[in-house]
């Protein structure tokens, strides 16, 4: 397996390397951006309870990229939650972090997530050209760049009016599969549509996720093949002056309880 990690990464970056590349991007500064987030949530005995976040965005781009994410909570130092960096040369993208998940990501309120599988990716070596994307996840870059945990690849067609996408996870410790696919952006006239499936292979289970959003009001449903209807919900936006105003509800139908939830967020 160290052979096969070894040949992928020489041959992605020679193939970058070798390109032919006649422009040459003017440099750019990085881009800082952030918001300070208050959000509200059900807690016990049928209380709301709020919470202070900060989050801290630093992107840079010309030839290379940089992409660091920050956020703290109040009473919390600030923490690096994901990173990314990488560059694009004659259309093929190289792309080190943990950030390159190519699998299908739930759109539902946080109080829905669960149904989809979702295999761990953490530091990864990303290659793209086109459509086309492979990630190879490493158990631990710190001590082992060659010891591969999981691969993952997507491929997305644009269909103009909306996109398709599939995806799979390969896990070298425990040889399991899972398969993902998603659909994105389909225009039903006064709605947008999508929707996100996967299948475990070990686990046996089909879980799907459907969304459909019509201005600031989105909707979704969730579910597994052995229980086809897990969570429906919804979240309302609204943007004014810099600010964003949040509120959204979600039905637990197995515990037949609602979670509702607000939040307030200044961009800058």
């Amino acid at each position: 397996m160290r052979n096969v990690f070894t040949i992928l990464a020489v041959a992605a970056f020679a193939s970058a390397a070798s390109a032919e590349d006649t422009t040459t991007a003017a440099p750019t500064g990085p881009v800082i951006s952030g918001a300070v987030n208050l959000d509200f949530a059900e807690t016990a005995g049928d209380n709301y309870g709020g919470t202070m976040g900060i989050e801290l965005d630093i992107d840079a781009g010309s030839l290379a990229t940089v992409d660091l994410d920050f956020s703290a909570t109040d009473g919390s130092a600030l923490t690096l939650d994901t990173w990314t960096v990488g560059t694009t040369v004659a259309g093929v993208g190289l792309a080190f972090g943990d950030d390159n998940n190519l699998m299908p990501e739930t759109d539902a309120n946080a109080a829905a997530d669960g149904t989809l599988a979702t295999p761990a990716m953490t530091e990864s070596l990303a290659v793209s050209v086109a459509g086309a994307s492979v990630a190879l996840g490493l158990t631990d870059w710190t001590t082992d760049v060659t010891d591969v945990s999981n691969i993952q690849g997507a491929y997305t067609i644009d269909m103009d009016r909306f996109a398709i996408t599939g995806a799979m996870d390969y896990n070298m410790d425990s040889e399991n599969t899972v398969f993902g696919g998603a659909v994105s952006g389909v225009d039903l006239g006064v709605a947008t549509a999508g929707s996100a499936l996967t299948y475990d292979t070990d686990a046996e289970v089909f879980a799907y996720e459907g969304t459909v959003a019509v201005n600031s009001l989105t909707a979704y449903v969730n579910g597994t093949d052995a229980n086809t209807l897990q969570h429906i919900g919804g979240e309302y936006t609204m943007d004014y002056a810099g600010a964003e105003f949040t509120a959204g509800v979600d039905y637990d139908t197995d515990a037949e309880d609602f979670t509702p939830s607000a939040g307030l967020s200044f961009n800058f």
